[in-house]
């Protein structure tokens, strides 16, 4: 099951190459969305995620070229992540500072930063939220409504007695 949860190396490869535009995109289509839901998981502002997001993403395109995948070191998405974290952790300081100079109620500091154990738990679990609806996205056409919804029930952690009473099966 795990292997599901790899990058493509394929698609590393490609995208190391800054001039082909068609691996770039299907990056961006895959690694976005997950990206986008790590930034607004880790308490930025509602305003600033679509923007931290961009950033993560054209901090990875620059850093690409340089970057020597070397799987039985670390993963790429190891990498990446250290990335999110930081281009984050570095909003989030930006943050802080707008709010304490501009606001009478600062926040404090202390909960705002998170530990990184519980960034590297909330990143694996995103990443496995992820690959599972691109897994769910992929089969969806080949599998019937009802077949989809009882999966669907399924995996929400519906009960089996509760999936056959309501799909009347």
């Amino acid at each position: 099951m795990s292997e599901y949860f790899n990058t493509r190396h394929t698609l590393i490869a490609k995208i190391q190459d800054q001039h082909d535009d068609k691996s770039w995109e299907e990056f961006v289509a895959f690694y976005r969305p997950y990206i986008y839901t790590v930034v607004k998981s880790m308490s930025l502002p509602t305003q600033e995620i679509e923007d931290v997001s961009q950033a993560i993403l054209l901090a990875l395109w620059e850093r690409l070229p340089s970057f020597k995948y070397e799987p039985q070191k670390c993963k790429f998405r190891t990498w990446m992540n250290g990335i999110t974290f930081n281009i984050v952790s570095n909003a989030k300081r930006k943050d802080n500072s707008y709010q304490k100079r501009n606001s009478k109620y600062a926040l404090d500091s202390g909960s705002q930063n998170p530990i990184e154990p519980e960034v590297n738990e909330l990143m694996e679990r995103e990443w496995k939220k992820h690959m599972t609806q691109l897994a769910i996205d992929n089969i969806r056409p080949s599998v019937s409504d009802r077949a989809m919804r009882c999966f669907e029930m399924f995996y929400q952690g519906s009960s089996v007695d509760e999936i056959v009473q309501a799909l009347e099966i």
